[in-house]
């Protein structure tokens, strides 16, 4: 099976090269900057941006702050979170395995139960669900796939189908897809029987079509005690941090294992639903092969034509010398653009390596973020670097990316009064490219400081986004649009320093342009989006 949206990695790869052949330093007295209007390089993804939902945070699974998060083009919340709870997670009894070696108990809010989530989402547009591979119902194994299917019923199903999903290896039953979507369109009883969690009182499937087996599965203990934060039960079940040692090179839990049990899943899963797409994580390469050799190689060869994507981790940016606690602003973009431009590489080379011919999975960032302990000296870097490197994972095809959090500092206190600065870079690429389907254009820039994106909206509107990455000299940016014309009357939206330090959301002005040829400044540090209409 052929997965359109990938081919567009290779030429994404040659735009990231050309654009680091460019020298750094202050930005010329004028940037060039070419945008075709008739050349398309990918389309923006109905499931582009996303965040993990965190289980812990009741006031997350609140409806309330959808139509915020919808203004920043947020659409996929991740549940149940990332990193070790989804593989404990039983979504039927919203809890999770007692696995003694886990250290500290989570905490479950009981707002983070299936019902509260799906319908959350659903107002944000989708999910993507991740489905416990790591543990069974009684923590005696590893995750069961039956228990995804009758995820699957849950979310997807029929009530009056009436296949039945049947019992999973201990012997538990899971019933029929038509029991789980009639709990799913029932109304909570007054007397809660233990099943009101389920009870959304939607009999309407919810639709969502993204599904992943496990989270950092490689991090299960194959590799040593060093790499063991994602339980996985399919081996020895640890009672404490001594048995980690027996989990190294335990075949149960190797990537060839991986591969066998992730088609089992995947047959269960779709034998539900077909029309779903279902994941599973990856190192991030190249640097996952420094502790996980042959990892994602061997899982892609034992499962490839089964994976419709794979799930990477990114979290980028060096620290400032000699006190190690301050993100490196002067290299960060340049940095993150080449490390991702390396990325997509490897990738390709795994694929291609591993994979049938014309069979490459797409590819999902369940987190894409710099490093998030050290601090900022301009806390607006966030919102740069969000609006430019998200722009570039559309723009090279990648179908989701998540930033680290939906409520935050980053993003949105609680009671939806305050909004950070990733909240806002968001919100820039979201005016530019804003609908699924609107077309992501071949657009370059004479200066590495100063980086362009531009779409053709769905809606006749061309989008350019403009991101100057000088914390102290603006860019005169000379515009030239070949491949169609435009209107003459436009708008143009400002995010940077000045509307962080008021705390305010980008300034909205009126644009006009003359022609296809035309002139503007960008502040330092700033963002500046133009939109104007595609003249017929």
């Amino acid at each position: 099976m052929t997965r359109s949206l990938i081919n567009r990695y290779p030429r994404q790869v040659v735009v990231l090269g050309c654009f680091f052949s460019f020298a750094t330093g202050l930005v010329s007295a004028q940037v060039n900057v070419t945008v075709d209007l008739s050349k398309p390089i990918n389309v923006l993804t109905e499931s582009a941006i996303g965040y993990p939902m965190p289980m812990y945070d009741g006031p997350s699974f609140s409806a309330g702050g959808a139509p915020y998060l919808k203004t920043a083009g947020v659409t996929t919340p991740r549940y149940p979170g990332n990193h070790g709870v989804a593989d404990l997670y039983h979504w039927s009894t919203a809890s999770l395995t007692k696995y003694k070696a886990s250290g500290d108990a989570v905490y479950l809010a009981p707002e983070s139960n299936m019902a509260n989530f799906a319908q959350t989402a659903e107002k944000m547009g989708g999910a993507l669900i991740v489905v416990n591979y790591g543990s069974n119902v009684d923590g005696t194994g590893g995750g069961e796939p039956a228990e995804a299917a009758a995820w699957v019923a849950y979310a997807n199903g029929d009530p009056a189908d009436t296949r039945a999903i049947g019992k999973d290896s201990t012997g538990h039953d899971w019933q029929t897809i038509g029991y789980w979507a009639t709990l799913r369109g029932d109304a909570p009883f007054a007397g809660d029987d233990g099943l009101n969690a389920l009870r959304a009182h939607h009999p309407k499937p919810f639709g969502f079509k993204l599904w992943q087996v496990g989270d950092q599965l490689y991090n299960n203990g194959f590799f040593g005690g060093e790499h063991v934060g994602n339980p996985d039960l399919h081996g020895p079940v640890p009672t404490g941090p001594k048995d980690f040692a027996r989990l190294k090179k335990d075949p149960r839990l190797s990537p060839d294992a991986i591969a066998t049990n992730y088609k089992a899943f995947v047959a269960a899963m779709k034998a539900v639903d077909p029309s779903i797409q279902i994941g599973v994580a990856l190192t991030t390469p190249p640097a996952g092969e420094q502790f996980a050799s042959g990892w994602n190689h061997a899982v892609l060869k034992g499962a490839c034509s089964h994976i419709d994507f794979v799930s990477l981790d990114w979290q980028t940016g060096g620290l400032v010398a000699p006190d190690y606690k301050t993100l490196d602003e002067s290299t960060l973009f340049h940095n993150s653009r080449a490390e991702l431009a390396t990325i997509i590489r490897a990738m390709l080379d795994e694929d291609k390596s591993a994979c049938p011919a014309g069979d490459t999975p797409k590819i999902a960032m369940s987190v894409a973020s710099p490093l998030a302990w050290p601090k900022l000296e301009h806390p607006v870097v966030r919102a740069l670097w969000v609006a430019d490197l998200y722009a570039i994972l559309e723009e090279s095809g990648f179908m989701n990316e998540d930033w680290t959090e939906g409520y935050g500092d980053t993003m949105m206190s609680a009671d939806l009064k305050k909004f950070g600065p990733a909240f806002y870079g968001l919100q820039m690429l979201h005016i530019v490219a804003h609908s699924p389907g609107d077309a992501l254009l071949d657009a370059r820039s004479s200066s590495e400081m100063v980086s362009v994106h531009a779409t053709r909206r769905r809606d006749g509107i061309v989008g350019l986004m403009l991101v100057n990455t000088d914390p102290r000299a603006s860019a005169t940016v000379k515009l030239s649009l070949k491949g169609g014309t435009v209107g003459a009357a436009g708008k143009r939206f400002d995010y940077g320093a000045a509307q962080l330090a008021l705390a305010a959301g980008p300034a909205a002005s009126a644009l006009t342009v003359s022609g296809t040829d035309f002139t503007v400044t960008v502040p330092a540090y700033s963002v500046v989006d133009i939109l104007l209409p595609l003249a017929k």
